[in-house]
């Protein structure tokens, strides 16, 4: 080959690689900085008050200067000014200062410098002029569907709200019971008091935990801490643990349990449960 056809091909390969950064880096911010929140029909005068929010769910900053904002139904573009910059799991708010949205099936595209794709909206209409607005709720969700949106009150420059967490491990408050595993309100100084929990495992995976106790007295001393480790409990199944102290001294004491992985690892797996032993002289 000669140095023309070298040359040639040297040109080629530039420019392929060239073409890809820019589409390479996108693909990267789209997984990350998403159109969260949109005001297209703001309560009073729609000019000057339409406006999108950006959310970068990411660890970096995303410096987007002279990217672009286009609505399909107008058919207008906003460039996004210079120094613009989105930091990490925050929010941008761009307003627009004349109408850039039409109020009834709109759509919105976000688009970097070389007009590579990073996310789009799904096709809105507002026509109620209150201050509801479109959102990707839970906040920054995006599994493509419609669904993905909904219309609720303005939440501009803050969370849409988390997904709601369904808890399949749960642990009920204390129950207090005598040595043959009797429910008792109250005990004398002198007694042994088992510290007894309900366990529920609803998930379709067995699981081991290490189950602890913790006493504080009225002056917030502890003056009990014990634990069970490596109990399982079976998918769909309950256990019923009971840890038993000794009471020395009468008075009104705390009661914490927790739940955890394991004392090596101590991931918490449910939320912690009290109660208030009571203690007659």
């Amino acid at each position: 080959m000669g140095r023309m056809g070298s040359n040639l091909l040297c040109f080629f390969i530039l420019a392929s690689l060239l073409a890809i950064v820019p589409l390479t880096q996108a693909h990267a911010v789209t997984q990350v900085l998403k159109i969260n929140e949109v005001e297209m029909n703001p309560l009073g005068e729609v000019s000057e008050n339409q406006w999108i929010e950006l959310y970068n769910q990411g660890d970096e900053i995303l410096n987007i200067g002279g990217w672009l904002v286009k609505s399909t139904k107008l058919s207008k573009t906003f460039p996004i000014p210079d120094g613009f910059v989105v930091l990490p799991r925050d929010y941008l708010v761009i307003p627009f200062h004349s109408v850039m949205l039409d109020i009834q099936n709109e759509s919105i595209v976000l688009l970097t410098q070389d007009s590579v794709e990073v996310d789009r909206t799904h096709l809105m209409s507002d026509t109620l002029d209150d201050d509801r607005t479109w959102q990707r709720f839970p906040n920054g969700l995006d599994t493509g569907a419609d669904t993905d949106w909904a219309f609720r009150n303005m939440t501009i420059g803050q969370s849409n709200g988390a997904p709601e967490r369904k808890e399949n491990f749960t642990l009920s408050a204390p129950l207090f019971v005598d040595q043959a595993g009797n429910k008792v309100e109250g005990f004398t100084a002198g007694q042994m008091a088992g510290v007894k929990s309900e366990i529920i495992n609803t998930s379709a995976e067995e699981r081991t935990f290490t189950y602890i106790v913790k006493i504080t007295d009225e002056e917030g001393f502890t003056v009990f801490l014990s634990w069970v480790e490596d109990l399982t409990v079976f998918p769909n199944r309950t256990i019923k643990p009971s840890i038993f102290w000794f009471v020395e001294d009468k008075g009104s004491y705390l009661v914490e349990i927790f739940v955890w992985r394991s004392l090596n690892i101590p991931d918490v797996l449910t939320r912690a449960q009290s109660n208030i032993l009571r203690v007659a002289g």
